[in-house]
């Protein structure tokens, strides 16, 4: 008898085993339908491998959810807490006291006449003494009208100009002071609306951190703290005059500058409603991560 492949699930292989058995016996029953209950059961399987993958898939993407939350409002608490800190270290900062302007005062410099004096001839005065004692000669009052020579009561070299001597006694010459240099417009420390930053103390705080580049050797050498900016807000809201009220280290503090003239501009501080150039302190906090 040649042997041949059998398929052992198809109708003739049934028809063989059960070929002098009673069919109607619950075997062959079982057998008959054992092909469905396979197909069913594979089905099944297949079907619950599916739905166990997509509620993996679901189940991370909710976890990775939850933690994108997270990490939001952890940030956003950190921010409300810098923001909180940064208000009480502007309260417990001392205001400058604010800077005296000096007043100029004008003098007028009295100019100096040159010692110059008229040419004066002694008057010679009547006396009856002896003819060999005469020293002067005594003029008669024709001769002095005719005469323009100023008389004094000495002999004097000197202008015989008399004119310049008689109107340098009715002038007075005063010397032009000098225009005054015009005033720097003021700078105020407090104002009755502050200068304010784009968005509020959050959008600050923010900036900032998007913005500072911790030193490589402040890191390196563990450094750390807290570096106070002094600058001005000018009328148009921009950036000037930056300086280091409060340092830490020569690296921070220069980084700190950095940061503070690369600032967009401001809202101006403003009194009775007209915008002003005003001062303003903000505090850079450096700290490690692994603090």
């Amino acid at each position: 008898m040649a042997k041949r492949n059998v398929d052992l699930t198809s109708q003739e292989w049934r028809d063989l085993v059960f070929a002098d058995k009673n069919k109607d016996f619950g075997a062959y029953e079982l057998r008959r339908q054992s092909d469905k209950r396979h197909n069913m059961a594979v089905l099944f399987t297949v079907v619950g491998l599916i739905v166990v993958f997509i509620l993996i898939l679901a189940y991370s993407k909710y976890s990775d959810f939850r933690a994108e939350q997270e990490q939001l409002a952890l940030q956003e608490q950190r921010e409300k807490m810098a923001a909180a800190e940064l208000l009480q270290q502007e309260e417990d900062e001392p205001e400058p006291e604010p800077e005296e302007v000096e007043e100029q005062k004008m003098e007028m410099e009295i100019p100096e006449i040159p010692e110059e004096v008229l040419a004066t001839v002694q008057v010679t005065q009547i006396a009856i003494v002896d003819a060999d004692k005469v020293q002067n000669e005594v003029m008669d009052m024709e001769e002095q009208k005719e005469d323009n020579t100023a008389r004094g009561v000495v002999n004097q070299e000197g202008s015989d100009d008399v004119d310049k001597f008689e109107a340098v006694k009715e002038q007075v010459i005063v010397k032009e002071p000098e225009p005054e240099k015009p005033k720097e417009e003021e700078i105020f420390v407090a104002v009755e609306q502050p200068a304010e930053f784009p968005g509020g103390q959050a959008a600050l705080m923010k900036w900032l951190s998007n913005n500072i580049r911790y030193p490589e050797a402040a890191q390196q050498n563990d450094i750390q703290g807290r570096v106070v900016v002094k600058f001005v807000v000018e009328k148009d809201g921009s950036v000037g005059h930056a300086e280091i009220a409060r340092g830490v280290d020569k690296d921070l503090d220069r980084e700190a500058l950095r940061v503070v003239n690369k600032m967009p501009k401001w809202q101006p501080g403003k009194n009775n409603g007209v915008a002003v150039r005003s001062y303003f302190n903000l505090p850079v906090t450096f700290r490690l991560q692994n603090q």
